[in-house]
């Protein structure tokens, strides 16, 4: 029973076996109980066709001779043997003929003769013709008379039953042959030995069907349980820290099933996984990259004072402020990026004019942009709309950018700080009213989806292998990861969150080395005032 309970194998074959008992078990007994029945409709209606077989023969022989007397030896045999008894009553009902020669002269409703044949000879009626049949249990004066088969079996048609009925009759019954096949009513021996054989053969037939089918069936509860185990192998490893390991999809064809879509999916949780515990080492090891290189400044000035290699002066604790700097910067960073990651980036919305916005971050960078020798423009659309956002995370968002842009754009570059509405449509409908057109159509309404901010620059440019990755944290195109080649990769990260956080996009563009890119933010619009 503990197996049971632990095993799915089991537990499948187990049901498997269940239903296939019940189902076997059912169709055989239903199966016996109908051979026996349609077997013994069978006995009956060819008895009742003997009846009929021998009321012709009496018919015949009372038209050859004339008299009831001679009908009566014909069956004398019969009571002989004592196994039958044919008995004919004439038309007014008594009896005439008694192979037993006890009802002679008797009224046949006085007798239990039960149904008998009428005796014919060329449409007139001789007589009713019976024939009894005492079983061997009973008495010597027990007779059964032998009454109609009740019914033909269901799958036999009843316009099948003539042509039947007359090849039987064409065989000829005599009384030997009628007194064994009523030897021993309702089934004699010979009988009874058929049904059992027939009965042995079901239960063989259902004891064969019962163990294929549990063949079967254990080989598709180990082909169903197989995938499940090896899932439960891989998952136990995984958890182990084995994040590599992955499940071989075998189950159905290419895997389309239920379990083929259970291994795809955890080999999918086991990807991500890998690729989560991947970025989290490399987030530990940029964090302490990043840390090490300002605290090894601070702790090797420090150190030289204290030695006096260094004097105490303005220009050395400048250096250290600048590296504490840095320190306070890199932690607000990873502060952002976490609460961007946990959802809970905090922005204090406002209504916020986007031009003035622009004009003043741009101004920040114009003295950086010409002491670089690289020409900063600004180019605005004239209708751009106020927008519902953090101001102060925009501004951020713009520094990072044109930063970004200032560290990559060489000496006699361009960098243009573009802002626009493409979306954009006509918005008067009262002019297309006046000039014939409809106020629905396509030129209709404002549709004022997003504003577009683009930064774009004609520097170094991105290559097609590193651009799917500007927008990671820590991530830099020199592998050298110096630090005069780039920041600490968390800038446009965090500008990702913050655009995020707006409901807007962001992207980056480049057609290659040397070809400059872009960085385009959308920002949705509010809906228009009522």
């Amino acid at each position: 029973m503990s197996l049971l309970r632990r095993s799915l194998t089991a537990k499948l074959l187990a049901a498997f076996a269940a239903a296939v008992l019940v189902s076997i078990g059912l169709v055989a007994m239903l199966t016996n109980r109908r051979t026996a029945a349609e077997f013994e409709s069978y006995l009956s209606m060819r008895q009742w066709m003997a009846v009929t077989h021998q009321a012709e023969l009496a018919g015949e022989a009372y038209r050859q001779t004339g008299s009831w007397d001679d009908v009566a030896l014909i069956f004398e045999g019969l009571a002989v043997e004592g196994i039958g008894r044919a008995v004919v009553a004439d038309p007014s009902g008594r009896i005439v003929v008694d192979s037993g020669r006890e009802w002679l002269g008797r009224p046949a409703g006085d007798l239990p003769l039960g149904s008998g044949v009428p005796v014919l000879d060329q449409g007139r009626v001789l007589g009713t013709f019976y024939l009894l049949a005492r079983p061997p249990e009973a008495g010597r004066l027990a007779w059964r008379p032998i009454t109609p088969a009740p019914r033909a079996p269901m799958w036999q048609p009843m316009w099948q039953m003539g042509p039947m009925m007359e090849q039987m009759m064409g065989q000829g019954f005599g009384p030997a042959e009628l007194a064994l096949a009523q030897a021993s009513p309702p089934l004699a021996e010979a009988e009874r030995g058929f049904l059992q054989r027939v009965n042995q053969s079901i239960a063989l037939a259902a004891v064969g069907a019962t163990v294929l089918a549990l063949a079967i069936g254990g080989l598709l509860a180990r082909r169903i349980v197989r995938p499940l185990r090896d899932l439960t192998r891989v998952a136990g490893r995984i958890a182990h820290g084995h994040l590599d390991e992955r499940i071989g999809v075998t189950s159905g064809a290419g895997g389309e099933d239920e379990i083929g879509q259970l291994a795809h999916a955890f080999n999918q949780m086991a990807e991500s996984l890998e690729r989560t515990e991947q970025a989290r080492r490399y987030l530990v090891a940029d964090v302490a990259h990043e840390l090490r290189t300002p605290l090894t400044v601070i702790g090797g000035t420090v150190q030289a004072m204290r030695d006096g290699v260094l004097p105490p002066d303005a220009p050395n604790l400048a250096t250290i402020q600048e590296e504490v700097d840095a320190l306070v910067h890199l932690v607000a960073d990873l502060r952002d990026l976490s609460l961007g990651d946990a959802g809970r980036f905090s922005l204090d919305r406002g209504t916020v004019e986007l031009a003035p916005l622009l004009e003043q971050t741009a101004a920040a960078f114009r003295t950086e942009a010409a002491g670089r020798h690289v020409t900063l423009a600004v180019e605005l659309s004239p209708d751009l709309p106020p927008l519902v956002a953090d101001e102060a995370r925009l501004a951020q968002v713009i520094r990072n950018l044109l930063t970004n842009a200032l560290r990559h754009t060489p000496a006699g570059g361009r960098i243009t700080l573009r802002a626009a509405c493409p979306e954009m449509r006509i918005a008067d409908s009262r002019s297309q009213i006046a000039e014939g057109g409809r106020p629905d159509g396509p030129r209709a309404g404002t549709s004022r989806g997003l504003v577009e901010v683009q930064v774009i620059d004609t520097g170094e440019g991105i290559a097609s292998e590193h651009l799917p990755h500007v927008f990671e944290r820590f991530y830099r195109a020199d592998p050298s990861r110096a630090r005069s080649s780039g920041g600490m990769g968390l800038g446009l990260a965090i500008a990702q969150q913050i655009v995020r956080a707006h409901g807007g996009e962001i992207d980056a563009a480049s057609a290659g080395p040397g070809q400059g890119a872009t960085f385009t933010v959308r920002l949705p619009m509010p809906p228009p005032a009522s």
